[in-house]
């Protein structure tokens, strides 16, 4: 089967989203297991779920690395980490402290210059 350019990029971008939706899984999953004891933590639903959407997203990036340049990934990728501070607000009610602002603006800043 051959891809395209276009759909590896695709690929790549719904692969960040997949990724995301785990790791919002995972953090809404952590503020739900403080009591309970240590097999309940990881052999549940939502962390099976969780990673196992982990897991798609990484076999996703593998199929985008036909087409999507090695340099230009690891961009797409690293753009995870914003969605997950974003959603963690919105989806969460988190409030974010100057740490997690700090390392959502190094993300942009590192991506912005490693397109230069």
């Amino acid at each position: 089967m051959e891809f395209t350019p276009a759909f590896c990029y695709a690929i790549a971008f719904v692969a960040v989203f997949i990724a995301t939706a785990g790791q919002i899984l995972l953090k809404k999953q952590a503020g739900t297991t403080k009591d309970k004891g240590f097999l309940s933590k990881f052999l549940n639903i939502r962390v099976i779920a969780a990673y196992g959407m982990l897991f798609l997203s990484l076999f996703m990036n593998q199929i985008a690395l036909k087409e999507v340049p090695v340099s230009v990934l690891p961009c797409i990728t690293s753009t995870s980490f914003i969605w997950v501070f974003l959603f963690g607000i919105l989806i969460l009610r988190e409030k974010p402290g100057p740490r997690k602002i700090l390392g959502v603006a190094l993300i942009l800043l590192g991506n912005a210059i490693s397109r230069l």
